[in-house]
């Protein structure tokens, strides 16, 4: 019994077990939502905000936050969009996309580790920033009509599995083995467990977290590529509303907003909670408001709850 409880406790089985719970009423409901085209639907539309998400996770497992996310991923969108407008050809358009993601992340790292400056202050002032570079890029029109050769990287499928979900599952493995396996994966979750541990045990804070700034960036640049060449266009307020979507998609999935404590994994989780719960709204043709109330109930019961075991296990220690 106790061995079970343990098991419980792990966020990840916890999700799993609740979106398959999820999926069974579905599908007593309406078991067209269970139709495999449908599920692979949901997948596709959380995608971007997993990818987002498990970005999100490595900065806030070192107690900072990035609010500029969304905004960074639109701001690459319209660089890209407008270069291949341009007439620049796709290869050097997605590096310069790519680049310019990870130029937004940079600066957020420099802000918060060089200038000691707080993650929410610093990447809220950014979040401004770069909404307004968004409008400067294109003077506030949409980027539409693209080459076909760009489109294709968002259109593809292997399997009959959408290009997007490959990569989200592919950026799922790479960062899950570069944050639990590696040395300085390690030593993300040790300076958000315990700073002043990891001062004496010789690690640098400032330094530390540079990285994670800079993997949300380079994620939001890969986002934005991918966004971009699946849809076919972009305004200048793409991604406005994935900045808390993808905190969300992070703390349901168990980062926990203390610090120290999240999986790349639990955070697509949670993005696949909220698709599935945003699809079976449509389902039920209810208003759009309803998913955001749903969004931010989930977020507060999965807060509580990492209060409440914080607290358990400083009593238990």
């Amino acid at each position: 019994m106790t061995t079970v409880a343990n098991v419980l406790r792990k966020r990840e089985i916890s999700l799993i077990l609740f979106i398959l719970f999820f999926l069974l009423i579905m599908l007593c409901v309406t078991p067209r939502f269970l139709q495999p085209s449908n599920l692979m639907n949901i997948l596709l539309n959380i995608s971007t905000v997993g990818i987002l998400a498990m970005g999100q996770c490595a900065v806030i497992i070192t107690k900072g936050i990035d609010l500029s996310v969304g905004a960074n991923m639109g701001l690459v969108t319209l660089v890209v969009g407008s270069l291949l407008l341009h007439g620049l050809g796709t290869g050097l358009s997605v590096l310069v996309g790519v680049l310019t993601g990870i130029a937004c992340g940079a600066l957020n790292a420099v802000l918060i580790s060089a200038l000691r400056l707080p993650p929410i202050i610093v990447t809220l002032g950014t979040l401004s920033l770069f909404s307004g570079l968004m409008y400067m890029v294109t003077n506030g029109q949409w980027v539409q009509n693209l080459p076909s050769s760009f489109l294709a990287l968002g259109n593809w499928k292997m399997l009959g599995i959408p290009g997007p979900v490959i990569v989200l599952l592919v950026v799922l493995a790479v960062l899950s083995v570069f944050m639990e396996k590696t040395l300085l994966g390690r030593h993300i979750y040790a300076i958000g467990n315990n700073m002043n541990a990891a001062k004496l045990a010789g690690l640098s804070p400032n330094r530390t977290i540079v990285m994670p700034y800079l993997v949300a960036g380079f994620l939001a640049g890969l986002s934005g590529i991918l966004y971009l060449s699946y849809n076919g266009f972009s305004t200048p307020t793409t991604g406005a509303d994935l900045n808390l979507e993808s905190i969300a998609a992070a703390v349901i999935g168990g980062t926990n907003v203390f610090g120290g404590r999240g999986t790349a994994l639990g955070a697509v989780l949670g993005a696949v909670l909220l698709g599935v719960i945003t699809e079976a709204l449509v389902f039920f043709h209810l208003p759009a408001v309803w998913n955001d109330a749903v969004e931010g109930l989930i977020i507060l019961i999965a807060v509580i709850a990492d209060s409440g075991l914080q607290r358990t296990r400083g009593i238990a220690g």
